[in-house]
């Protein structure tokens, strides 16, 4: 009912954006591509294969913002995606998502309140509810540098093993620097989250570390952009008993994941690019099962209006 509310609700964004007299921009996105995944797998469900697939990735997505005065502001977007695997059809999957976003510039900060929320659909049937609140709080502390903090609320629904719903609190701190007239970005985050599911095994509390150094450049005549980004994310499980693990009658499931990623986009005009991507993971858990690498390239074509 609240993912419908959420969606209900960015709906309406757009049709008052639609009918409003004040100033609205409406911008949305269409891609297709190739994606190869070295180590198939559904995190949400400890789900590894261990085995890679290649198929096709396809995208859509709607923007909407809408400027209600020079202070205040409200976006909303639909995101859907979908990747469909040659052989392994278990691990197809379709993600909606949608998000509304209000803002208010005071004294010279942004604050503002969020809503995100997500259905994913694997191998044709309903598999997850995402949905999260946020508050959150922009300011420049120098002309070029940027913090974002937040305070969130995050609940998930699974369709089958419901034992795995959970609500969970976080809270995150973004820094931004921009040099070279904007081209170049340099992102530092930090987080941290509680969550409490249904069944205590899977309680856990985790920080995270994202960095994230991108450039804009022309070469050839032509407008591109490199990014290189990795990111950290450790994972405190409640203890419980697991026969999996020799020579011990209790053990805690903790995770540690690193993950590198590197992007290139080639724009060939204000509405069509190429954009490759490359991202490897490593993923490590006190079970064996849990432990492993994993590379997932993507090239796309993408087309913006």
């Amino acid at each position: 009912m609240k993912y419908f509310i959420g969606s209900l609700g960015c709906v309406l964004s757009l049709h008052l954006m639609a009918t409003t007299s004040e100033p609205v921009t409406l911008s949305g996105e269409v891609s297709l591509g190739l994606i190869n995944n070295s180590a198939l797998s559904v995190d949400e469900l400890d789900e590894v294969s261990g085995k890679g697939d290649s198929g096709l990735q396809k995208t859509a997505a709607v923007t909407g913002l809408w400027k209600i005065n020079d202070k205040a502001k409200v976006a909303s977007s639909y995101r859907y995606n979908e990747q469909d695997y040659h052989q392994f059809d278990a691990f197809d999957l379709a993600l909606h998502q949608v998000s509304v976003d209000a803002s208010y510039q005071w004294n010279k900060k942004d604050l503002g309140f969020r809503y995100d929320g997500a259905m994913a659909n694997l191998a044709g049937d309903k598999f997850l509810t995402f949905q999260q609140a946020s508050v959150y709080l922009g300011t420049f502390l120098q002309p070029q540098t940027f913090l974002r903090t937040s305070a969130k609320m995050k609940r998930k629904t699974f369709a089958v093993i419901t034992d795995r719903n959970a609500d969970a609190i976080g809270a995150s701190a973004d820094l931004f620097h921009f040099v070279n007239d904007g081209s170049t970005m340099f992102m530092l985050g930090l987080s941290l989250d509680k969550e409490t599911a249904k069944d205590d095994q899977f309680n856990y509390s985790g920080y995270g570390v994202n960095t994230k150094l991108s450039q804009k450049f022309e070469l050839f005549g032509l407008a591109q952009k490199a990014a290189i980004s990795w990111r950290f994310q450790s994972k405190d499980f409640k203890s419980y008993n697991n026969e999996n693990v020799s020579n011990q009658t209790t053990a805690k499931a903790d995770e540690h994941r690193n993950v590198f990623q590197a992007q290139w986009q080639l724009a060939f005009n204000q509405h069509l690019a190429l954009i490759s991507d490359i991202e490897y993971g490593d993923y490590r858990s006190q079970l064996d099962s849990q432990t492993y690498r994993q590379t997932v390239s993507s090239l796309s074509i993408k087309a913006q209006f």
